[in-house]
């Protein structure tokens, strides 16, 4: 028992376990203030029916001399929160509970009623509102405690008593989400047809039709006060309806209940039992109370039933409803959540949005994170223009509502974001993986031991080829650590220009000049060479380093379709006497494939257009000597400008560009991230310079980690996998949903194979997955190995077996 005053009145607040440890009369509060789905009698077949392993609370508020303040239902359950995903599929959820048994599901102790209708907290009189949520609130904080609840929340406020909710709560950490909507009506007719009177000739029709069931049909409808006999047959039937839910976990309803509902509500619930020929094919149950609410509780389905779609029995028992109550003199109908499409067409039909409180037990990251998912992920019902605009108006609202920071705030967007921190509240975080060993065939990694390494991008092997390694090291003990300068002024050594040398003869281009890193080269070289009035050309699936160079510059900035040559030239047509430039990826990152630079360089010839070039994926696995796309398909000297980056192949740090000498030189002068960036260390340019020694020397390894990547996707394929091979050290296995691409990447590594895991914004959501590459040093035996691994999860991974 807790005791709160507030001006000398003190307020004692109980909580109980049982209903049979209260007495039903001073459960009750007076004067008709309990809603029917809080009434003593409507909470007890919840309880003695012990559906969904219900933990139930009763919560009492009284003033000291006993007076009644406020009654409130909680109960502790376990909840799936990823059954409110919509773009997880039932088989890919199973998949992801099979490897993970705690993803995404938790314990919450809620404050609502199961009917979904009403406030949570029922009061002596609304201005005990601000006396009683707080207490409500502590006893809540105290029982999450108790019984190891993960989240509290408190359902179903109405928009009228929304800002009064929100002013009471959030200073005690709970953040507002849109719920599931209700629809209701408000009863003004005499009759069911006065109520279809209101409705045109279109509308009117079919729910006028509806109730022609027995003539068209054959279907008879028994209106039943007394139903314990049928509650194994309802259970039955309500049970195809949870099944082919999509929208939420439902309630697990048992015979039990609706026997209990039968015995505790005799005289203020009746059901609608639908047979076809004698056999019961559909049922509809509704309760109602004190109050002026009448309300549709639950109903169910024989699907099988051959006239199941042509018949609408949903359609007819709200008819059949609403005429119920009409007949029982109630002010309002309440038809719950979902089906949002048929109750619509009742006349009178209005969706409600409701708000849930969300506070998780500890954490107030999680509290924010769930808030913002259920935002998300909870559906929203397709509604008419004027119903819309209003639910708009709350979902933007409580959008603002849910901002831990002001909107002046610049560190809002942060509070915002729930990608990540949703994975982490799910369990399936796994970026930043820590590895204790150079990254070979094999690498350890932290608690996990050696596990096979597909996801690299040390295509040769290089970083860790005695002299890479070995070269790396001379340069530190020669030059020091770092040059701690910009390579304009004191940072510039003759390793850098003897790489850079290299470079440029290796490429076959005038000039080169180096940047600290290969994003840093993109943005040094298109910032400085394109500016406001200027036209960049992009393919769709450039690299992320070349949009952002892109919008750094201030030039305008256009897409083609990803290697549609068809569509570029028409956007070369219509931007033709602009200045331009064509900017693509050699070989796309994410996807392996390689780009058409045959056609781009003959297109550019004829537009007047130039070209820049993104080598970084294909230097050293490419053309002659490793040269790159550009060389493989004879086009290098067309290209007007090449990037290159160091931390593939050439196994170090560091980025270039090269091309003609008064190009490099502008760059070299303007290039920001070049000028104001401290020069490449000692020991990355003597690593590249060893790495494209050996390249040269070595050549079978271009070979080697081009065989590896076609035998993997060769062997990958035959096990249902999508894999892609397009000639490159790339190969994507795609799986079509993010989250199942950051489960399966970590059930991937504990099963002992890295791969890196992709989703947007790095590729589209259609395809996540999982990004393989290759390096020369691979060993035949861990390749097998990992496709051993593959095979005993393809069952969950591919569309074959996803689909079972």
């Amino acid at each position: 028992m807790n005791v709160d005053t507030d001006n000398d009145r003190p307020t004692l607040a109980r909580v109980y376990r049982s209903l049979r440890d209260i007495c039903p009369d001073s459960w009750n509060l007076p004067g008709g203030r309990m809603p029917t789905g809080l009434g003593y009698d409507f909470l007890r077949p919840v309880e003695d029916s012990g559906i969904n392993d219900l933990k139930h609370y009763y919560f009492m508020a009284d003033l000291a001399d006993g007076q009644p303040l406020g009654r409130a239902n909680l109960y502790s359950v376990c909840f799936d929160l990823a059954t409110t995903d919509r773009k997880l599929t039932p088989a890919w959820r199973t998949t992801i509970k099979r490897w993970f048994p705690g993803f995404m599901t938790f314990r919450f102790l809620e404050c609502g009623l199961l009917t979904m209708v009403s406030n949570p907290l029922a009061l002596r009189s609304d201005t005990d509102l601000e006396r009683v949520l707080p207490v409500l609130a502590g006893q809540m904080d105290q029982l999450a405690h108790d019984d190891g609840s993960d989240f509290l929340m408190i359902r179903d406020v109405d928009p009228e008593h929304y800002q009064r909710y929100l002013d009471i709560l959030r200073p005690l950490g709970f953040r507002p989400a849109l719920g599931f909507s209700r629809v209701d009506t408000t009863i003004s007719w005499s009759s069911v047809e006065e109520a279809l009177g209101c409705l045109s000739h279109k509308r009117r029709l079919p729910l006028k039709t509806s109730l022609e069931f027995r003539e068209r049909f054959g279907i008879e409808v028994e209106e039943l006060d007394e139903y314990a006999e049928h509650a194994p047959v309802l259970a039955r039937l309500w049970r195809n309806v949870k099944t082919e839910a999509k929208d939420y976990q439902r309630e697990d309803l048992n015979p039990e209940f609706f026997a209990a509902c039968s015995r505790h509500l005799h005289g203020r619930s009746r059901l609608w039992l639908f047979r076809y020929q004698g056999t019961p094919i559909a049922f509809f149950l509704n309760v109602w109370g004190a109050d002026e609410n009448y309300i549709l509780l639950e109903w169910g389905i024989d699907r099988d039933f051959e006239h199941y779609r042509k018949a609408n029995l949903y359609r007819a028992a709200l008819m059949l409803s609403l005429k119920d109550a009409i007949s029982r003199d109630k002010r309002r109908m309440e038809m719950g959540i979902t089906n949002y499409f048929t109750k619509l067409r009742i006349p009178g039909a209005r969706v409600i949005p409701t708000i849930y409180f969300l506070r998780h037990s500890t954490d107030p990251v999680h509290t924010a994170t769930l808030a913002r998912m259920m935002m998300h992920n909870i559906q929203r019902p397709t509604l008419p223009d004027d119903m819309s605009e209003e639910f708009c108006r709350w979902e933007e609202r409580i959008r603002l509502d849910q901002d831990g920071l002001p909107e002046h705030d610049i560190f809002r967007k942060i509070d915002r974001q729930h990608k990540y921190t949703g994975l982490k509240l799910g369990g399936v975080y796994g970026f930043y993986p820590r590895f204790t060993g150079p990254q070979r065939s094999t690498v350890k990694a932290a608690e996990l031991g050696e596990i096979v390494l597909l996801g690299t991008n040390s295509y040769l092997g290089l970083a860790t080829h005695p002299e890479v390694v070995e070269a790396s090291a001379e340069a530190t003990r020669r030059y020091g650590t770092g040059c701690s300068g910009s390579p304009l002024l004191n940072g510039t050594l003759d390793l850098h220009v003897s790489l850079e040398q290299e470079l440029a003869c290796f490429l076959g281009k005038p000039a080169a000049v180096l940047c600290s890193t290969g994003y840093q080269s993109n943005l040094a070289a298109i910032s400085a060479l394109c500016e406001s009035g200027d036209m960049i050309i992009q393919d769709a699936l450039n690299h992320r380093s070349l949009f952002d160079a892109a919008r750094l510059s201030g030039a305008d900035f256009t897409l083609y379709r990803h290697n549609d040559m068809d569509h570029l030239a028409r956007v070369l047509r219509r931007t033709e006497g602009r200045r331009r430039i064509i900017v693509v990826d050699a070989v796309f990152s994410m996807e392996g494939t390689v780009a058409d630079l045959a056609t781009i360089a003959e297109l550019a010839d004829r537009h007047g257009c130039r070209v820049y070039v993104d080598e970084s994926h294909a230097l050293g696995v490419l053309g002659p000597d490793g040269r790159g796309a550009s060389a493989a398909l004879g086009v290098l000297a067309r290209m007007d400008v090449v990037m290159g980056t160091f931390s593939k192949s050439f196994a170090s740090v560091g980025g270039f560009i090269a091309g003609d000498r008064p190009v490099v030189d502008y760059i070299r002068h303007n290039g920001s991230g070049h000028v104001f960036s401290a020069s490449l260390p000692p020991a990355a340019a003597a690593a590249t310079h060893a790495a494209l020694r050996v390249s040269r020397r070595e050549p079978d390894r271009r070979a080697r980690v081009l065989a590896a990547a076609e035998y993997m996707a060769t062997g990958l394929a035959r096990q249902g996998y999508q894999a892609e091979y397009h000639g490159t050290a790339i190969v994507p296995v795609i799986l079509g949903n993010p989250t199942v691409a950051h489960a399966g990447y970590l059930r991937l590594m504990r099963s002992g194979v890295y791969v890196n895991p992709v989703a947007p914004p790095a590729v589209p959501e259609e395809r996540s997955g999982f990004r393989t590459s290759y390096l020369a040093d691979h060993r035949q035996s861990d390749l097998d190995r990992a496709l051993h691994v593959f095979a005993g999860l393809a069952e969950d991974l591919t569309p074959q077996g996803a689909a079972l």
